[in-house]
């Protein structure tokens, strides 16, 4: 796993824009979540972008390296390790409230619609180690800083309005 930063950069600003599409010369690119890493992809630009991995691990501050395999865009987040049906099938007898109290203790997790959702769990997602060998190993990004979570706020398991229709019938 890679360590944290030894010493952490000053960070004032940084992006993490989700569903944006970005202009660089005669393209178009739409990074679904992933942030620009190459310079002056905005007039405010510090150059640094957020990386939000799981809601019990840093936020990773980093610097892009603007890398042709990623059409110079900093990795979005950290990825799933299962699809969202597959984790639900691996947790079990283990509720989904059971999981994020293992998980997450000594944080202010929060659902806005109430229910856990399973789905969101940590455990869904790759760990931070992971994704920080694979933005070196593959030349993405540099972490210059980590952010600590102290909480988090999710929308939790609502109902699909597909499911909700069929229910009110």
């Amino acid at each position: 796993m890679s360590p944290r930063p030894q010493h952490p950069g000053e960070c004032r600003a940084a992006l993490q824009a989700v569903n944006f599409v970005f202009r660089r010369g005669d393209l178009f690119l739409h990074g679904k979540g992933a942030t620009p890493a190459w310079e002056g992809y905005a007039s405010d630009a510090t150059g640094l972008t957020l990386i939000p991995l799981n809601m019990a691990e840093p936020v990773l501050v980093v610097r892009g390296r603007d890398a042709t395999r990623a059409l110079g865009f900093s990795p979005h987040g950290a990825g799933r390790n299962f699809s969202r049906t597959e984790h639900r099938r691996r947790m079990g007898a283990v509720t989904p409230a059971q999981m994020l109290a293992a998980e997450t203790a000594g944080l202010d997790i929060r659902f806005h619609a109430g229910a856990v959702d399973a789905s969101e769990l940590p455990s869904s997602y790759k760990r931070a180690g992971a994704v920080m060998d694979q933005m070196r190993d593959y030349g993405l990004a540099d972490v210059v800083d980590c952010i600590d979570p102290y909480g988090c706020i999710m929308a939790g398991g609502i109902v699909p309005h597909w499911q909700a229709k069929r229910t009110r019938r």
